[in-house]
């Protein structure tokens, strides 16, 4: 599937699959996963004016001489007359892109935060705004340069500062990736004040919005991750054939998983007995008691879910790439991450004292004196 996204007059690129630090929005690969529909204008900006009569209507009339691309997704306030005529006090410029998937796009733009960190950086503000910044010396750049992440409820924003100018870009509204670029002095870029200088200041506002996203990196594919994992623990339909998933905590799936890492080392691969054997040792159980059906089901499960793969002209099986890659992945997480971590949690008394469980006693105290001190708890 092929996803591309436009604000306004200009198309940006499209998101592809990222496996090394790569642009968000760089180049998609040949076949790469993507996340993002064809992008609309929320259509709800429009020109708002706070000035005398004569101002509102000096400031319509600039409205309807400017290109219509403007007044459909840029807002502005003008300020009241001067000897050149009505000014710009701010100006506000959006993109917003719809996402195929909401649920994935926040998962993606989670993953986009902590990724771009520096993006308040000298250097990094000045791709972003196309702006010469100075910081050293008798004529370095006016404007604090930082990256503030704010929240509101569970919604994370990501906020850059240049001089009076902001661009901020949050998840909007569970359906969108939203960025904003907010001009409080159009001097800032060596543009006047004046209405008649609103196509200009149009390009640099609209401008911001894509450099930024040109700008942004991130080290992986959230979503490719976590559409790789549901593939394999949730239920799966292949051709009309239906294969039960590989749930992460499932004794008899992890059991799956381990056979995999020995029957990797089969050159000549392995049959429904050596599945049998071998899991009969995992679980506990003799292997002679447990039905051959049983494996046929778990040996097709297996192959829907494109961890093994038959060998032509034989009853014989193969474990693919992909299945040596989960199964390493999930059987160390579970046994060398879950497991330890949850003894560590619930265990009365550990034999050492383990920093993860003073870690958890600690902030239950600090939540119980909390709440007596809020009056909640007697």
């Amino acid at each position: 599937m092929t996803c591309r996204h436009r604000a306004v007059e200009a198309t940006a690129t499209p998101h592809g699959h990222a496996s090394r630090r790569s642009s968000v929005f760089g180049a998609a690969a040949s076949g790469g996963n993507t996340c993002w529909k064809n992008a609309l204008t929320d259509g709800t900006a429009s020109t708002r004016v706070i000035a005398p009569a004569t101002a509102r209507i000096a400031a319509n009339h600039a409205t309807r001489s400017t290109p219509a691309a403007f007044a459909a997704s840029g807002s502005m306030i003008a300020t009241g007359p001067t000897p050149s005529g009505p000014s710009i006090l701010q100006a506000e410029f959006s993109l917003t892109q719809m996402l195929d998937r909401p649920v994935s796009g926040r998962i993606f733009f989670e993953q986009v935060i902590p990724d771009n960190l520096d993006i308040g950086r000298p250097d990094q503000v000045g791709l972003v705004f196309n702006r010469p910044i100075i910081t050293t010396g008798r004529n370095k750049t006016s404007s604090r340069f930082r990256t503030r992440i704010l929240t509101t409820g569970v919604i994370p924003s990501l906020h850059v500062d240049y001089k009076h100018c902001k661009i901020k870009q949050y998840h909007k509204e569970g359906r969108a990736l939203r960025t904003e670029t907010t001009i409080n002095d159009t001097r800032d870029f060596g543009i006047n004040k004046g209405l008649n200088n609103l196509p200009a200041l149009r390009e640099v506002g609209f401008f911001a919005n894509r450099r930024l996203l040109g700008v942004q990196r991130i080290s992986h594919d959230p979503i490719t991750g976590a559409d790789a994992f549901t593939a394999v623990n949730n239920p799966i339909d292949v051709g009309g054939q239906h294969a039960a998933g590989l749930r992460f905590g499932d004794p008899r799936a992890q059991a799956l998983l381990s056979t995999l890492l020995t029957f990797r080392l089969h050159p000549g691969g392995f049959t429904n007995a050596d599945l049998r054997t071998h899991l009969a040792g995992l679980l506990g159980t003799d292997p002679d008691t447990r039905p051959a059906g049983r494996a046929t089901y778990d040996l097709r499960r297996l192959r829907l879910h494109g961890l093994i793969t038959r060998i032509p002209g034989t009853h014989r099986y193969q474990v693919t790439d992909t299945g040596l890659d989960h199964a390493m992945l999930l059987t160390r997480l579970h046994d060398r991450l879950i497991r330890p971590a949850t003894a560590q949690l619930t265990g009365p008394d550990p034999p050492t004292r383990s920093p993860l469980h003073a870690a958890a006693r600690a902030y239950n105290t600090a939540l119980d004196r909390l709440t007596r001190q809020a009056g909640l708890a007697t």
